[in-house]
């Protein structure tokens, strides 16, 4: 494993997870507990983008980003048997993690939810890494573009049980071949069209994503950290964003399905969030507490999201915690009120981190 290291990695993928906690936290608080919520803070209901709707497509980002880093040692050299078990056995661990997290939380009267966010990042990660091992620039370029645009005509494929229609919640190819091999065993099991966001074909365009992020990490490796670096990861990121809202009419940004535009859309905006910490933390060196408080997060992602897990309900579905959201809703508006037990959440998973973080701890799955 490499070890060259940049904290705007660290920091990105930090804010990332902090994002996803947040987010999380929003949605139990708010559905859980019947309280008014910021839209923005919540998922989009299908089509659209939202800020929840930024925080996962940012980390799958970062996932691929991390390649060119992790594995820039094997890169050039055709891979080992001992080195594929390795990819095989870390992503397997990530799903393992993410179906005992559900399993720990399920209603055994109901059919279990089989795939989550830890699954889909496994797959995604060991997708990638496959990829950006066996593939130069060039093909991992080739790859990005045949896997989005045949997804777009991949989810067009007509479905027997409705008239495929991208704008409405599980009426597209994709949805339907998790109906088909999943059956209940989905997310959103009780719609009227039943769909799973982290579904399987959907894999296919966060793969995409991930190499997305590892073409970026390859880029940053060989230019190093300078304004040229700069200038080109906004600029492609502005063509991306641009490119992505111009082609929505034809193929929805909806994040349940990963719609190639969704892609297309979180990296590029992922792209200039990350040129943004980049200049400020590897370029200007600004160093201090938000820093150190993205790092935490950032070195020992995957051990923050499973504490927030088990954190959010006990924290937030309590009467403590609605007297408090109720109190401050005297003085501010119901929205604002409920995002300070929210970001006890936050602060909660981050005093673990960061004690492992100042012992040079990291749980490496």
């Amino acid at each position: 494993m490499a070890k060259e290291r940049l904290l705007s990695l660290d920091v990105f993928r930090g804010l990332a997870v902090i994002g996803m906690i947040f987010v999380n936290s929003v949605a139990v608080f708010h559905y859980g507990a019947d309280v008014p919520a910021y839209g923005i803070f919540l998922h989009a209901p299908w089509a659209g983008l939202t800020i929840a709707d930024l925080v996962f497509p940012f980390f799958i980002f970062m996932v691929g980003v991390s390649l060119p880093f992790a594995l820039s040692g094997v890169k050039d050299t055709a891979p080992t048997r001992s080195l594929i078990l390795k990819l095989i056995k870390r992503a397997g661990l990530l799903f393992l993690i993410g179906l005992a997290l559900t399993l720990s939380f399920a209603n055994w009267s109901e059919p279990i939810r089989l795939l989550g966010v830890l699954q889909r990042i496994g797959i995604t990660f060991l997708g990638a890494a496959i990829f950006f091992i066996g593939y130069g620039w060039r093909g991992q370029l080739g790859l990005i573009v045949i896997i989005l645009v045949g997804y777009h005509f991949l989810q067009m494929i007509p479905i027997p049980d409705g008239e495929v229609n991208l704008l409405e919640p599980g009426l597209n190819y994709s949805s339907w071949f998790d109906r088909y091999f999943l059956g209940d065993h989905v997310y959103a099991r009780n719609e009227p069209v039943p769909f799973e966001p982290e579904g399987l074909l959907g894999t296919l365009p966060s793969i995409a994503q991930a190499l997305m992020g590892a073409l970026t990490g390859m880029y940053i490796r060989k230019k190093g950290a300078g304004m040229g670096l700069l200038r080109n990861m906004c600029l492609t990121g502005l063509i991306l964003v641009c490119l992505g809202f111009a082609l929505a009419d034809i193929h929805p940004i909806v994040k349940a399905t990963w719609s190639s535009t969704f892609v297309l859309t979180t990296s590029g905006l992922a792209l200039l969030v990350f040129a943004i910490l980049i200049w400020m933390l590897d370029i200007k060196g600004w160093r201090g507490p938000l820093a150190s408080f993205g790092q935490a997060f950032g070195i020992n992602a995957i051990t923050a999201y499973v504490i927030h897990t088990y954190l959010m309900g006990p924290v937030l579905l309590n009467g403590v915690t609605a007297s408090l959201q109720q109190t401050l809703s005297t003085s501010l508006p119901a929205e604002l009120a409920m995002l300070l037990p929210v970001i006890i959440v936050v602060l909660l998973c981050w005093v673990p981190v960061a004690v492992m973080q100042k012992r040079g701890l990291i749980l490496k799955v």
